[in-house]
């Protein structure tokens, strides 16, 4: 399971970028607007399924996921990889995902990105919950220890 200063980590107002792959190993990118721990080495993440259909179909033909998530004000950054499976956004989902938007655009208007630039990044249209189970979890702060495993879940 993830620590609880991980998952406060994951929950807090951080950058979630997502990445996936086709069968061609083509990549996918996303940015989620949300994520929370659900227990049991998983993690919850809410996509846009308008904005990021590629991610989408990758995450549905194989359900391989890597996902960052990134401090904007000093960078502290760990990466969790997994498989996932999608379903449909509940209403308290979207909901848990709006204040994300609110807290995460304040942070990064604290460190001078205008709202113009951030919004495009911040859609929960067609909102769909990405259920990730962890199997390894990378520390990918810049620096000495980037890179380096912080844990293997389930193993």
């Amino acid at each position: 399971m993830l620590d609880s200063e991980l998952a406060a980590f994951i929950e807090s107002p951080v950058m979630q970028i997502v990445g996936t792959a086709d069968a061609a190993r083509r990549p996918g990118i996303a940015r989620g607007v949300g994520a929370w721990c659900t227990g049991r080495g998983a993690v919850d993440l809410v996509l846009s399924a308008w904005q990021w259909p590629q991610t989408i179909a990758n995450i549905e033909e194989n359900g391989r996921i890597a996902v960052t998530f990134s401090r904007p004000s000093d960078y502290v950054t760990y990466q969790i990889k997994g498989m996932a499976i999608l379903r449909p956004a509940s209403p308290a989902e979207i909901e848990r995902s709006a204040g994300y938007t609110v807290s995460i655009v304040s942070t990064l208007m604290r460190n001078g990105l205008l709202p113009e630039i951030i919004a495009p990044w911040l859609t929960a249209r067609d909102a769909v919950v990405a259920t990730i189970r962890i199997s390894s979890v990378y520390v990918q702060t810049p620096g000495a220890q980037a890179g380096t495993k912080r844990a293997s879940i389930g193993r």
